[in-house]
């Protein structure tokens, strides 16, 4: 049997995988640049919305003219003209003067408040009554009541969702710098392993691992390609490493991660060019034999990670060190914050100290009739977390699962009824 190294925490090869260098930039339109991280802050360019603009149809006044008018004591004002929409009023309000308004028309200058509508009445030829009190700034928004000129409003690395993108297009923005996507290869070995279009003969079975770890890649951000299959065959997988290595990113291989006679992933990492094995080994379950590495190829730097072969482990390894890489190298700061949500444990449930623990479950909304279900209890679950159980080589286990429960080193499980926070599956 060939020796692991020393295995190392999940937070210790976390904080290797922050090391690698981030990926260069390239500029892509607005409409395709949902789900990237920025390369640069986006600070306002100007101003937003860069003039005084109302949020009511009515009349817009200044407020010591209007400044305690009710219904039986009205404030009477001259109507002087009108605000066009989209253009800026030819006309300043002087004292006792009104500008009729609609939502969203220009303020003129004078004006700092508009009343409503509803709380307006002629009083014959140009003059209004109206009668509701108003301070300045009442339902106006103000130049720069969205943004300042200046104003940081999304950092670098930030991953752009449908609001950023209005927020990009509302300051004249039709392209923007983001880092480029990473381009992963998942490769394959096992001569137990046959192609998911095939029907496998007794002792083979399909290959699960490259279509789930391809799609995580992609749902992270990835440019994710499977690249085939590969036997228990050093010399096949260095040939294999070495041919995509010119073109990738990231190489991740699925299996052979082991120490077992028939596992060569890690020796053949250490084969490539100015190679670095930087963890062989990690105290997780499932998913201990876990290999990250690092190959200079033609100045590049090129990730290289070994998962285990069986379909949970290696699941549940590219959920834990993938997917933060792909997030990193695309300019991420780490500090996202997972989707969880408080569950009540259904039953207890055991682990091992030092390691962390991952623990499928499946979330059930509790009963109406549940104490926990009125929201009054620690953590406001709403939610029961059953735990599933089965061997790390099952899929079916993981496919029913809505979520993880970690289990962190310094605990031996988590007994029934206690509140507990679920990591979600997107």
């Amino acid at each position: 049997m060939k020796a692991f190294l020393t295995l190392q925490s999940v937070e210790s090869v976390l904080e290797h995988i922050h090391q690698f260098p981030v990926l260069e930039y390239e500029n892509v339109s607005l409409d395709n640049a949902l789900g990237r991280r920025l390369a640069h802050d986006f600070c306002a360019p100007e101003n937003l919305p860069g003039f005084n603009r109302s949020t009511m149809d009515g009349y817009a006044v200044r407020a010591r003219d209007v400044f305690g008018a009710q219904e039986g004591s009205p404030a009477l004002v001259e109507c002087v003209g009108d605000c066009p929409m989209g253009a800026k009023p030819d006309l300043t309000l002087a004292e006792g003067q009104a500008a009729r308004i609609a939502t969203g028309g220009m303020l003129p200058e004078g004006a700092d408040c508009v009343v409503m509508v509803e709380y307006s009445r002629p009083a014959g030829g140009k003059l209004v009554e109206l009668t509701r009190s108003q301070a300045p700034g009442d339902n106006v928004i103000f130049h720069n009541d969205d943004a300042s000129t200046g104003d940081r409003l999304l950092p670098a690395g930030h991953c752009l969702r449908p609001q950023d993108i209005g927020l990009l297009a509302a300051f004249g923005a039709t392209g923007v710098a983001v880092r480029r996507k990473p381009r992963v290869a998942v490769l394959s070995t096992g001569d137990e392993i046959v192609s998911a279009t095939e029907t496998p003969p007794p002792g083979k079975i399909r290959d699960i691992n490259a279509h789930s770890i391809t799609a995580l890649c992609c749902q992270a951000g990835g440019r994710a390609s499977r690249a085939g299959l590969v036997r228990d065959n050093a010399r096949e997988l260095e040939t294999a490493l070495a041919g995509l290595a010119a073109a990738h990113d990231i190489i991740v291989v699925s299996g052979g991660s082991s120490a077992g006679a028939r596992d060569h992933t890690v020796e053949v990492f250490a084969a490539l060019p100015q190679s670095e094995i930087i963890t062989h080994g990690v105290a997780l379950s499932p998913g201990k034999p876990f290999i990250l590495a690092r190959a200079g190829i033609d100045g590049r730097t090129v990730c290289l990670m070994g998962l285990p072969g069986h379909t949970v482990s290696a699941l549940i390894c590219a959920r834990v060190f993938l997917v933060p890489l792909l997030h990193h190298l695309q300019g991420g700061t780490g500090t996202e914050i997972a989707a969880c949500v408080p569950a009540v444990l259904s039953r207890s449930i055991a682990s091992a100290q030092g390691r962390r623990d991952y623990l499928r479950v499946r979330l059930q909304p509790l009963p109406a009739t549940s104490p926990s279900s009125s929201g009054a209890t620690r953590g406001q679950a709403l939610y029961t977390a059953e735990p599933i159980t089965g061997a790390s080589g099952l899929i079916t286990g993981l496919a029913a699962a809505d979520g993880l429960l970690v289990c962190p080193e310094n605990r031996e499980g988590f007994s029934m009824g206690d509140i507990v926070m679920v990591e979600l599956f997107q």
